[in-house]
């Protein structure tokens, strides 16, 4: 399946699945030994993407020793723009630890984890599988803070989050999935949605 294709096939699975609102998430991919990834455009219909609305996004990396945002990003699709969750994509995307993986990022609001994390106080999402300890999906970080969506203190938490772990959840907000695979991230969504529906009204 083509990259972009990729993308629109998964945000679209998303929505039909009520893991995001019509405008809401963003997908991101980058392959390996590439110096660009392909993100979902923002302030678009999610659920029904055309390839030519996923933006190719170049990026140059630098050191500097400061700050974590340690790139340059460039893209020119006319009329479409990147998601404004784009630092955090670009984040994860420019790490020299993935220049040579197929790196895919899942930004999603499934509606039973984030019931499950709460409203008014934020149950780290980690906390799933104590009580389902047969759940099959990757490791678990701790929960981001809520911070304004699209900032850079939200992008520069769920770094530090997920360093080292596959998915964290987002508190007030929604998950954060990394991999190598997009099928097998989608499916981590699902079996999340399904197991925190199962706590959910089991209250």
């Amino acid at each position: 399946m083509k990259f972009r294709k990729h993308v629109c096939y998964y945000m679209k699975k998303l929505y039909d699945n009520k893991m995001i609102t019509i405008r809401d998430g963003n997908i991101s991919y980058k392959p390996k030994n590439e110096n660009y990834f392909y993100i979902s455009p923002g302030s678009i219909k999610k659920n029904n993407l055309e390839e030519e609305q996923i933006v190719k996004v170049f990026f140059q990396s630098f050191d500097n020793k400061k700050s974590p945002f340690n790139y340059d990003l460039y893209f020119n699709n006319n009329m479409y723009k990147p998601s404004r969750e784009i630092h955090i994509h670009a984040l994860l995307q420019t790490q020299p630890s993935n220049k040579d993986k197929d790196v895919c990022i899942i930004h999603a609001h499934p509606l039973q984890t984030i019931a499950y994390m709460g409203i008014d106080e934020n149950t780290e999402l980690s906390t799933i599988k104590k009580l389902f300890p047969e759940l099959n999906v990757g490791s678990i970080g701790k929960n981001a803070k809520y911070h304004e969506a699209g900032s850079l203190d939200l992008a520069e938490d769920c770094f530090n989050c997920l360093n080292g772990y596959d998915i964290i959840g987002l508190e007030r907000h929604g998950t954060l999935s990394i991999g190598e695979n997009m099928e097998r991230l989608y499916e981590e969504l699902e079996t999340l949605e399904f197991y925190a529906n199962i706590k959910n009204i089991s209250k």
